[in-house]
C-alpha cells in the first residue's frame, strides 16, 4: 500500500512558487478571462450598432457621449489585462492562500460589471462616466509606469517604489481601479452594480494589507514609508491629482497617455458610424 508523504506535499507549493512556469501560468486565467469579457462587451455593441444602425450613421450628443463611455470602459478591462504579461519575477510571496484569494477576487470583480445589464442611456451619467473613467484610465497607466514591471496581481514583492502618485498615497493603483469602477457604475446604476462595488473595494482593501505584509518583510524600509504616506485614500486628495502635473516625470507620462486616449476614442467615434454602414 502505497504511503502518501505529507512532508513532501507540505514543501511543494513554495518550490512550484519559485519556478517561471507557475509564475507565467497564474497569469494566464486573468489575462483571459479579461479578455474574454471585453470580447463579448465589444461583440454585444456591435450588434446594438447593427440592429440600429440610423443612430451610429449621424450620431447625436446622447449617442456620442454614450459611446465614449462604452469606450472608455473597453479601454479600462483591456489595461486590466495587458499589464500581467509584463511583470518581474517576485522576489517574495505570501506564504498563505487566502491572500491570493482575495487577490484573484479584486481583479476579476472588475470586469463582471460589464455581465450586468446596463442602465437606459442617460446623458448627465454617461457623461460624468465619461469624465471619471477617462481620468481613471490615464491616472492608471501612469501610475503602472512608475510600477514598471514590478506590478503585482498576487500579494508578492518585487521592488518597493515610493516616487510619483506612491509618495502621495501606497496603493495609488488600487484607488485607481476604484474609481474606473465607479465610472462604471454610472453605466449600470442597479444594486447588483452597487453590490459588486462594494465587495470589489473590501477585496482591494483586504489585498492591499495582504501585499504589505510580504514588503514588510521583504524591504527593511518599507516600515518607515509606511508611517510616512497614508494607505488609500490622501489627506488632501488634491495633492494626488496635482502629482500628474507637478512631478516631472508624472508630467510628461500623463500627458503621453492623454494622448493616446484621446486619439484612440477619436478613432471608436469614427469607426463606428462607418460599422454601422
Amino acid at each position: 500500500m502505497a504511503v502518501v508523504d505529507f512532508a513532501a506535499l507540505r514543501t511543494l507549493r513554495p518550490r512550484l512558487d519559485q519556478t517561471r512556469l507557475y509564475d507565467w501560468t497564474m497569469r494566464i486565467p486573468i489575462v483571459g478571462y479579461s479578455l474574454l469579457v471585453l470580447a463579448h462587451d465589444v461583440l454585444s455593441f456591435c450588434a446594438e450598432a447593427a440592429t440600429h444602425p440610423a443612430a451610429f450613421r449621424e450620431p447625436d450628443s446622447g449617442v456620442v457621449v454614450t459611446m465614449l463611455a462604452r469606450v472608455s470602459q473597453w479601454m479600462f478591462i483591456s489595461l486590466l489585462a495587458i499589464l500581467p504579461i509584463f511583470r518581474l519575477p517576485p522576489v517574495r510571496k505570501s506564504d498563505q492562500i487566502w491572500p491570493r484569494f482575495v487577490a484573484l477576487a479584486a481583479v476579476s470583480l472588475i470586469p463582471m460589471f460589464m455581465l450586468l445589464e446596463r442602465a437606459p442611456a442617460n446623458l448627465a451619467f454617461n457623461s460624468a462616466s465619461v469624465l471619471i473613467g477617462l481620468v481613471a484610465n490615464i491616472m492608471s497607466v501612469v501610475t503602472v509606469s512608475f510600477l514598471g514591471r514590478s506590478l503585482s496581481v498576487m500579494p508578492e514583492a518585487r521592488r518597493l517604489v515610493t516616487s510619483g502618485p506612491y509618495a502621495v498615497v501606497r496603493h495609488p493603483l488600487y484607488l485607481c481601479e476604484m474609481l474606473g469602477a465607479t465610472a462604471m457604475i454610472l453605466q449600470y446604476r442597479s444594486m447588483a452594480a452597487t453590490g459588486l462595488f462594494t465587495v470589489m473595494v473590501a477585496a482591494q482593501v483586504l489585498r492591499g494589507r495582504a501585499e504589505e505584509a510580504v514588503l514588510a518583510r521583504a524591504f527593511p524600509d518599507f516600515s518607515l514609508y509606511r508611517k510616512r504616506t497614508p494607505f488609500l485614500l490622501p489627506g488632501n486628495p488634491a495633492r494626488l491629482l496635482t502629482v500628474f502635473v507637478v512631478d516631472p516625470a508624472a508630467r510628461r507620462r500623463s500627458a503621453l497617455v492623454t494622448g493616446g486616449t484621446v486619439a484612440a476614442a477619436v478613432m471608436a467615434l469614427v469607426a463606428v458610424p462607418l460599422l454601422a454602414g
